[in-house]
């Protein structure tokens, strides 16, 4: 149960962010910080699939709502749910076990920097794709899949920074 509510705490925070400020801010029209991502990326190593799916759905589905998109978030923070665990395998040291949360003191900076950005690269790509539902503007699509991933990888690396349970 307590397990529980702090999910639901972190997954309120993370919501009300993202949809109050975030979604307002749009740098030279393409770049948008997903701040709510961090907890998808943050969900315990061995949290199942259909868990993390369902939370990162009803997650996605609270942007939407409030962002007044047509299920975009909902679709590409899903994906991302899916693939996370095998993303994240890739960076996990060898003999570590134990279920943990991902951050910088399990994974060390660098290999939590590379699975956060490949996460957030998926997440936009899906997004963005979604978004435009043509491949007639690539450029536009690029430009938009890197600019938000860089922007939003830099709000979770200086969050990630202060994270106390990190250190």
């Amino acid at each position: 149960m307590h397990t529980f509510l702090y999910h639901l705490k972190n997954f309120a925070i993370l919501a009300v962010i993202q949809v109050l400020l975030f979604n307002h801010i749009h740098l030279f029209g393409y770049a948008t910080a997903y701040i709510y991502l961090l907890f998808i990326l943050k969900m315990p190593r061995f949290m199942t699939r259909n868990k993390q799916m369902m939370w990162a759905f009803a997650l996605g589905l609270i942007v939407d709502i409030f962002g007044n998109t047509p299920g975009i978030n909902t679709a590409a923070a899903t994906a991302l749910a899916f693939m996370r665990n095998y993303i994240l395998a890739i960076f996990v040291p060898n003999g570590i076990t134990e279920d943990f949360v991902p951050g910088t003191k399990v994974l060390r900076w660098g290999a939590y920097i590379s699975y956060a950005a490949i996460c957030i690269v998926i997440f936009c790509t899906v997004l963005f794709m979604l978004e435009l539902f043509t491949l007639t503007r690539p450029l536009h699509l690029t430009i938009s899949v890197a600019s938000s991933t860089l922007l939003t990888l830099l709000f979770v690396t200086v969050i990630e920074s202060f994270n106390k349970s990190s250190r």
